[in-house]
């Protein structure tokens, strides 16, 4: 790449103008060197990503240059040993260790017992090896109600009786009364809902997928993003997707991680198995969770009353200029007829 694109990236990533090319890891992520946490690399990196994007289709070139930079630095700064490496390379001196010295115990006073000849205790006579002890006669049972160990059941639902249509000749049938919800509340459940499909399906290629070992600057930027989206959008799908043993459990906890790229790369062939196991199983429970959100919202749905007659009065009411078109088309009709009989 020539000079004026890496000038370009410097003014988009802001950093110094005279400064060198390619900057050092710390440089690039505005860190101080040997500075910065998981979290705040990883926000960092999100940042300047947001930086680079309006520049993508103008500039395609440079924007993947410095997209290679940050996974580069993500992957590099995120991995303890690579990191002390790294480190080491620039000069950066390590973390000398802190020597405590533990306190010394407090030393109890030691209390001597004399002894007499024959290592017997003054005063202590031989016990015998043994000793019968009488046991008390039992005592006659006693019956004692036991007492319920779970909860009070809970009423039955109250069950409404459904009145057929007329003329169907079907009897009536019981249902059960379901707790009411709103028509709003439904709507506001199911975007989020479709938001957090959305998330989840982003995760497919690391988490869904055993072989994939984040071993590309492209995939580890794919699934920095997709981990943004999922920590957004996961929390406001809580009553679907809960904690750990349920499905999609093992996948929302590692979503949660501060170091979660450090977390999947170090992950071994069976558990990478059992996370993609569990990335399915929460993808078929948020599916069927929008099913079931999907059909309580066409039951929340108002039905008018009426038949085909009051729709069609309905519509001549709200937009009356059909009226109007319906009586001009009238009078063409019956000028032409008159004149030509």
């Amino acid at each position: 790449m020539d000079l004026q694109s890496h000038d370009r990236l410097r003014a988009w990533l802001g950093l110094p103008a005279d400064g060198p090319w390619p900057p050092d890891h710390y440089a690039l992520l505005g860190l101080v060197r040997g500075s910065g946490d998981l979290a705040d690399i990883e926000a960092r990196v999100l940042d300047r990503m947001e930086l680079l994007r309006p520049h993508q289709l103008l500039h395609p070139e440079p924007v993947t240059e410095g997209m290679n930079r940050l996974a580069q630095a993500l992957v590099c700064l995120t991995d303890p040993v690579g990191r002390a490496d790294y480190d080491r390379e620039l000069g950066i001196p390590a973390a000398p260790f802190e020597v405590v010295e533990s306190e010394p115990a407090a030393s109890e006073p030691l209390v001597e017992v004399p002894f007499e000849p024959g290592l017997v205790p003054p005063d202590e006579r031989r016990s015998p090896a043994y000793e019968v002890v009488q046991e008390p006669p039992p005592l006659p049972y006693e019956v004692v109600p036991t007492e319920p160990k779970g909860p009070p059941p809970l009423p039955s639902p109250r069950k409404t009786r459904r009145r057929p249509a007329r003329g169907s000749g079907l009897t009536p049938i019981e249902s059960t009364s379901v707790a009411p919800i709103s028509r709003r509340a439904v709507y506001r459940r199911l975007a989020a809902l479709r938001k957090a499909l959305r998330a989840w399906e982003n995760l497919r290629p690391v988490l869904g997928t055993p072989t994939e070992l984040l071993a590309t600057p492209v995939s580890v930027l794919l699934f920095v993003r997709a981990l943004a989206d999922a920590r957004h959008a996961l929390p406001e799908v809580k009553w679907a997707v809960r904690g750990p043993g349920t499905p999609g459990g093992v996948v929302a906890a590692l979503v949660r991680l501060p170091h979660a790229i450090h977390a999947v790369r170090v992950l071994v062939p069976s558990q990478r198995q059992t996370v993609a196991l569990d990335w399915r199983n929460g993808l078929d429970e948020l599916r069927r969770e929008r099913k079931r959100l999907r059909e309580l919202a066409f039951i929340a749905r108002p039905r008018r009353s009426g038949g085909a007659a009051a729709r069609l009065v309905r519509e001549l009411t709200r937009t009356p200029e059909w009226c109007l078109a319906g009586f001009a088309l009238a009078a063409l009709v019956f000028a032409f007829l008159r004149r030509n009989p």
